[in-house]
């Protein structure tokens, strides 16, 4: 079950997890994508800003072999401008003299606008006289650059791809001295495809180092998950082993007595009188444990800090004690008591006579015949503590922790068990609902002492 819940919890949470992850970098991705769009057309708009039509000697008419021997005439001159529009770079140097150093491999802004100048080439279209020149040739069209140039002039989009020649162009209409003019700039699709696979590769990458680690994230939210349920189970399966053992135990007395009156039909009631009693105390017994449970039942479905109005703890506590005096004196225990007068408190008067009752009942059913129990009711600022306190009895440290825990108690083989192990966890809860805190305290010099404290109205 525990194994099952474990997976469930890991596979849930990864899904999230992953879901989320996927969305953000799916945004992400796009953003980046669309960026690295923006930046190769501002590349291209920058790209044909500098260059100037007058300068431009070379021109071309729409036939491909006019186009071949203009460009070779004037390319020299042309790389001459791009070089130095495009391609050079000023050399940088610091006071002392010294080159900068680059930090690190990352490339530089100038060197990402450089590495996009030299994927595109430059067009000039003129309108009026049906030519265009080439400059800075670098995608190769072969035989089609005639129909490249009409199919971008047909674009109603100054920035878009062609598929059928796997291009991206940047157009921009002019206008000069000597007439209309379209500049263009044409950038092959495998360099920004080659960006974009570098983009979804490198996230793709983040995406799973992110998953892996999330993954070791998710084992050990299910360790810490699994272990309030594994608490819980543990706390099931003992409840189910004592409640039957405290069941089992009267229900196998009663039984026993009844065979026995049943083997002797004829006797007198009086000859039976020792398994009449015996049945009667195991069903006693019984009772008291059902009573318990209905109890502790009927407290854990109480909202906290409902329903509290002001309660005397000073007379409440002085009425425990005048209840328990005959019982201090048949098991010869000194009781002791220093009660303040007029506390009052925020609580339940009902809750307050169970806890008071509950804590001095706990205390005579542990102390030793011819000890002393202590009862304190004393004010403290702005609350008000009550305290009963064993001289004569302790509790083992290993047994602390859990004496608030139903069904807890520390003779583990129930030899010489005193209760069921409910009354503690009941005053707890109703400690709880007064919005009230109880704790404890043992050594063998002090006792055991178990102090609760109260909001004083």
């Amino acid at each position: 079950m525990l194994k099952a819940f474990r997976r469930r919890f890991i596979f849930l949470n990864m899904s999230l997890a992953g879901i989320a992850l996927l969305a953000a970098f799916v945004i992400i991705g796009t953003l980046l994508c669309h960026n690295e769009y923006a930046d190769l057309r501002t590349t291209m708009e920058n790209v044909l800003k500098p260059w100037n039509a007058e300068n431009a000697n070379t021109s071309k008419n729409s036939t491909p072999q006019e186009e071949d021997s203009a460009e070779n005439k004037d390319k020299p001159a042309r790389k001459s401008e791009a070089e130095k529009a495009n391609t050079e770079k000023p050399s940088e140097k610091k006071e002392d003299g010294s080159q900068p150093k680059n930090s690190g491999n990352k490339k530089t802004d100038s060197e990402k606008t450089r590495e996009r100048n030299d994927n595109i080439t430059t067009i000039f279209y003129y309108p009026d006289e049906h030519r265009y020149a080439v400059l800075s040739e670098i995608v190769v069209f072969d035989e089609d650059t005639d129909e490249v140039v009409h199919t971008i002039l047909k674009r109603e989009e100054d920035f878009g791809t062609i598929s059928q020649y796997q291009i991206l162009y940047c157009r921009l209409n002019t206008r000069t001295t000597s007439g209309r003019q379209v500049k263009m700039a044409v950038c092959s699709e495998e360099y920004i495809q080659s960006r974009l696979f570098r983009i979804v590769g490198l996230l793709a990458m983040a995406y799973v180092l992110s998953m892996l680690f999330l993954l070791v994230i998710s084992i050990r939210l299910a360790g810490f998950a699994e272990r309030p349920l594994r608490q819980s189970i543990e706390r099931e399966r003992s409840f189910v082993a004592d409640i039957s053992h405290d069941l089992k135990t009267p229900i196998t007395v009663i039984m026993a007595n009844n065979a026995l009156l049943k083997a002797n039909p004829a006797a007198a009631v009086s000859d039976n009188m020792q398994w009449i009693e015996s049945t009667d105390r195991a069903s006693q017994d019984m009772m008291q444990l059902i009573s318990d449970m209905l109890t502790l039942s009927e407290v854990d479905k109480q909202p906290k800090k409902s329903n509290l109005v002001p309660v005397s703890l000073s007379s409440a506590a002085e009425r425990c004690i005048l209840q328990f005096e005959s019982v201090a004196y048949e098991k010869n225990v000194l009781l002791e008591e220093d009660i303040e007068e007029g506390l009052t408190v925020y609580a339940s008067e009902t809750a307050v006579k169970r806890i008071c009752g509950g804590l001095m009942e706990n205390a005579f059913k542990y102390e030793p015949d011819g000890g002393c129990i202590i009862v304190k009711a004393y004010g403290q600022k702005h609350k008000a503590c009550f305290m009963v306190q064993n001289k004569n009895s302790t509790i083992p440290p290993e047994d602390l922790p859990h004496i608030f825990d139903r069904f807890y108690r520390s003779d583990k083989a129930r030899t010489q068990s005193k209760g069921h192990g409910l009354g503690l966890p009941i005053i707890q809860q109703m400690v709880s609902l007064c919005g009230g805190d109880i704790q404890v305290s043992s050594n063998e010099q002090d006792g055991t002492a178990f102090t609760v404290t109260f909001r004083r109205a």
